[in-house]
């Protein structure tokens, strides 16, 4: 048999993802140190026949690092026997630049409503909100309708478009006594929307930064229900001071808002707490009636109940004036907001943005460890740094989780590409 006609063994394909995985670990995550699969830059593997996809996270990095990154990914899983294409997929360091959308110019407090199913009163909630906020004539307040399908603020505010544009070209939301507000509702003249992907996160960029705002003290935002591609988009890109969500008191709405909750979570927003609707009614006879079963919602959820709105026809009169229930909650989402406000970051926090990304988790593990115990460590970083909280607590030989280990932990997202981590321990 002439050299040319000599068959390669094959190679077989049943434990090709196992295989591609163990030769992975070998890519060291140049911000955190240790594998990329570890620190979560690579977020899947898949095998379709010979042809390996590996998504990955790579929106912290500059562009060269990421395209390394890239190169070694793929370098590492073409030298898997068995693989005849490996591609990796997932946002770069552009593509995050292209979607991050500017915080509105003089509004000092953005604050989200959502939910993790339609029909739970979320937009209900959103304005008796906004409007409880803005009885406080000493208080200026927006309105920011982000539910692209169902935008349903103009209906309960009785608000008529089309809507205007200033001197500047920048359309000007419509007042309605001491709160402004803007929706798509107001633009789309009652015809149906069918955008998706690009085309709604276009729809919502032109929305938040292309409607004159003026000066707010807060804008709250109608979020679309659920947890698709709008609400993501929203949560990584908008400078969204916290969130609130709604829920029934019904086991499964509890069960979804709680997933719904790790979502925000896992984008650095802080959760204000929970709205609770529909608890129940009264009868003409004064006798109160459940609704749904009991739920220890806060014990299900983790987080404090704001409120608990009753299935009564005051909370949805947006006429008449703001029920005691919606003040309530706007003093609580007030008070909640100063517990949860931005970290304070003193002038010595040790900020990681801009240096080399090989030297970022060497730096952070020296100069933690030489802190005090009883002295706060503040760190700064262009992505979220949650993942090297577990290498700090190992640094100082401890165990357990962040939240556990130290005496205090926690991280907040300022902005697309800032966020700030204090641990004490």
């Amino acid at each position: 048999m002439a050299k040319h006609d000599i068959v390669p063994e094959e190679v077989p394909t049943d434990d090709l993802e196992d295989r591609v995985r163990a030769g992975l670990r070998s890519v060291e995550d140049p911000d955190l140190g240790g594998s990329v699969l570890e620190s979560g830059l690579v977020t899947d593997v898949s095998v379709d026949d010979r042809t390996i996809r590996i998504a990955a996270d790579l929106t912290g990095f500059d562009e060269p690092t990421a395209e390394d990154i890239t190169e070694a990914l793929r370098r590492n899983a073409l030298a898997t026997p068995g693989v005849e294409r490996a591609t990796v997929e997932g946002e770069t360091p552009a593509d995050a630049a292209a979607e991050d959308i500017d915080g509105a110019a003089g509004v000092d407090t953005v604050i989200a409503v959502a939910s993790a199913k339609g029909g739970v009163g979320k937009t209900t909630v959103s304005t008796q909100l906004a409007r409880a906020l803005a009885a406080d004539p000493d208080r200026d307040v927006g309105l920011f309708d982000a539910d692209l399908y169902g935008p349903n603020v103009p209906d309960l505010l009785d608000l008529e478009g089309p809507v205007s544009a200033d001197a500047e070209g920048n359309a000007e939301p419509i007042d309605d006594g001491n709160l402004t507000a803007m929706s798509v509702g107001l633009i789309a003249n009652d015809e149906p929307l069918a955008w998706r992907g690009a085309m709604a996160h276009e729809a919502v960029s032109e929305l938040f930064e292309d409607t004159a705002w003026g000066d707010l003290d807060a804008l709250v935002i109608d979020l679309p229900p659920g947890t698709g591609d709008i609400v993501l988009t929203a949560l990584q890109s908008l400078p969204i001071d916290g969130a609130v969500l709604v829920s029934t008191p019904h086991p499964t709405s509890v069960g979804d808002t709680a997933r719904s909750a790790t979502l925000f979570e896992e984008n650095g927003v802080p959760l204000l707490g929970t709205v609770v609707n529909m608890r129940g009614f009264t009868c003409e006879c004064g006798r109160e009636h459940d609704l749904f079963p009991e739920t220890d919602i806060e014990a299900e959820l983790d987080q404090p109940v704001l409120c608990e709105l009753p299935f009564d026809e005051r909370v949805r009169d947006f006429g008449a004036d703001v029920p005691a229930e919606t003040a309530a909650l706007a003093d609580a989402v007030l008070e909640r907001l100063d517990d949860v406000g931005d970290l304070s970051v003193p002038d010595h926090a040790l900020d990681l943005r801009g240096l080399p990304k090989s030297i970022r988790h060497e730096q952070a593990i020296e100069e933690f460890r030489a802190t005090e115990p009883g002295e706060a460590f503040y760190l700064l970083n262009d992505h979220d740094p949650s993942p090297l909280a577990g290498e700090l607590v190992t640094a100082v030989g401890l165990e357990g989780p962040p939240g556990d280990a130290f005496e205090e932990y926690a991280v907040r997202r300022r902005a697309p590409d800032e966020w700030v981590m204090v641990v004490e321990r």
